[in-house]
């Protein structure tokens, strides 16, 4: 055959393959498209879909029959619990019907909220919740409750005295101590100042501006006064930070009549900060709350100057135990330094008692609780040490005591971050050191005067009670008698719930304490330091449990 014969038969064989690899590729496409067609055609088929659908519908059947179930469980009122033993507060109530309500649409959001907080088996629905967060992955460092508020810039040295008020009870010109009210030169011109407000008169001092005069007249509507003529040359900001209380135009204390029947939560628990196993609550320093508390001492030590009188103001382990960069970063740092300028206001009359320094000292022991927001009694242990040694006074050593302990404890921290599991590992420990005074007289809810123990077996306590063991909790007012103390001396504390691992203490040293709590009581502490003879004053107070309003109630029970 020639050469081209050949080309011919291979340019035939060539086209022939062309037409073969066309017809396959054209067979697959179609097949590609054909395929999901097929697919759908066999999932959306009667058969299949008969299948299926018994299975669906059993599934929604009983998801709506548990939810059903868990709408009449929690609407069912007998199973509602009251009270949280965890939590430690009383829980919300059905509110009660108005018509107000009902058109402003509060009645159903309270309905909403008693539904929620009330709900039957809700601490173990959280446990189940807080263990399923657990799966979310490595939690880290966490930031739990209120938005950050505005950081102040904590003051260097020493302050100007607080103001002091002169405290006017039912219109009497008398003091508290019962002698006749003296003038003071400052007082007189508060008196005079009065006067020309009530005529009209405008003040009129040489070398003062305009708005100078329209500052200070601003600053005497609102109540304000002036206690010597180094206040009257401070600034107008000064003026209105010292006015922390509502005074008449004389300048004699307003104190609002309280309800003695209203309980005053001085305790809240604000931002909270998760680090491991550890929590601690925020702090932010406000020069107003120090300057209240200021002028709650200075007004108190004026109404009784021959008792001596202390303040304590305890460190949370957020200020003792965070270095001060991670303070810094989240808030506020330096809790030693605001501190020391809040006692920096108070009369120089006033025991102040450097409790910072001698907690820092020992931060490396187990001084605070690790879910809750109180030191432990070994942190009120060495407090105790540095209030007699500010006294001047001797203390037993912890080998004088019988120690006990009560594992299991979940604090305030634990339960208000909703039963963290990093926390729910490593439970707190109460430590109780019981002296040879163990016994107290207090009032309970009835007003009436029971028997009890400074220091309570808290073995059978739930674990959200355990800080219990120390004088049965809070009470309004407390009697502890020790005849066989070393100080014949009487004593009254003012406290909060720090006060709770720290008097069962003082009773070992002192004849006579007499312990109110100013969240509860319903007596008069004026009357009370008079009838009793009272010696001693100390104010022991948490940092986080000072403030303006705060001040007010304590202040309110002298009244």
């Amino acid at each position: 055959m020639d050469s081209r014969g050949r080309e011919e038969q291979i340019t035939e064989e060539q086209i022939t393959e062309e037409k073969i690899m066309e017809e396959k590729l054209t067979e697959d496409k179609s097949t590609e498209v054909e395929t999901p067609k097929a697919k759908s055609r066999e999932e959306t088929s009667p058969e299949k879909s008969g299948k299926d659908f018994p299975y669906a519908k059993v599934f929604s059947l009983a998801m709506m029959g548990l939810l059903c179930c868990l709408f009449v469980l929690g609407i069912l009122l007998p199973l509602r619990p009251r009270y949280s033993d965890a939590e430690k507060r009383e829980l919300k109530q059905f509110p009660a019907f108005s018509l107000q309500g009902l058109f402003a649409g509060s009645y159903f959001r309270d309905i909403t909220s008693w539904y929620q907080d009330s709900y039957p088996g809700k601490e173990e629905w959280m446990l189940l919740a807080s263990k399923t967060k657990a799966f979310y992955g490595l939690q880290g460092e966490q930031i739990y409750g209120a938005a950050e508020q505005v950081k102040e810039e904590i003051p260097t040295g020493e302050g100007a005295m607080a103001e002091t008020f002169a405290l006017k009870k039912d219109g009497e010109g008398l003091q508290e101590d019962g002698t006749e009210k003296k003038e003071s030169d400052g007082e007189s011109q508060r008196k005079a100042d009065a006067r020309d407000k009530k005529e009209g008169k405008e003040q009129t001092e040489e070398g003062k501006g305009t708005e100078e005069k329209q500052e200070e007249a601003e600053a005497k509507q609102s109540g304000e006064v002036k206690q010597s003529s180094d206040a009257k040359q401070g600034s107008t900001k000064e003026k209105e930070e010292n006015s922390n209380f509502e005074t008449d135009a004389e300048g004699n204390l307003q104190i609002k009549k309280v309800d003695k029947a209203e309980n005053v939560a001085g305790e809240q628990i604000g931002s909270l900060y998760l680090n491991g196993d550890s929590a601690y609550e925020l702090y932010y320093f406000s020069e107003k709350a120090v300057r209240a508390h200021a002028s709650l001492l200075n007004t108190v030590q004026a109404m009784f100057p021959k008792v001596k009188l202390s303040a304590m103001i305890v460190p949370n382990s957020f200020g003792v135990i965070l270095d001060p960069k991670v303070q810094e970063k989240l808030a506020s740092s330096g809790m030693d330094q605001a501190i020391a300028y809040s006692y920096s206001l108070m009369d120089k009359r006033v025991n102040t008692v450097n409790v910072f320094d001698a907690l820092s000292a020992h931060k490396k022991e187990y001084i605070y609780f690790r879910t809750d927001h109180h030191w432990t009694q070994l942190g009120a242990y060495y407090g105790y040490q540095e209030y007699c040694k500010s006294m001047g006074y001797s203390t037993k050593p912890l080998s004088d005591y019988q120690k006990l302990d009560f594992p299991e404890f979940y604090g305030t921290f634990y339960f208000f971050m909703n039963r963290p599991e990093s926390l729910k590992g490593h439970p707190d420990q109460v430590t109780a050191y019981q002296g040879s005074m163990n016994t107290m007289q207090y009032t309970d809810s009835k007003g009436n005067l029971q028997e009890g123990k400074l220091i309570n077996d808290a073995s059978q306590m739930l674990p959200g009670n355990k800080y219990n063991c120390f004088m049965l909790g809070d009470h309004g007012y407390v009697e502890i008698h020790n005849e066989g103390a070393p100080r014949k001396k009487s004593i009254l504390v003012l406290k909060d719930s720090y006060g709770n691992a720290f008097v069962p203490l003082l009773a070992q040293d002192y004849r006579d304490v007499y312990v109110v709590d100013y969240r509860h009581y319903q007596g008069n502490a004026s009357s009370l330091i008079r009838e009793k003879g009272i010696e001693e004053i100390l104010f022991l107070n948490n940092i986080m449990g000072i403030g303006e309003s705060l001040s007010q109630k304590m202040l309110a029970v002298f009244q």
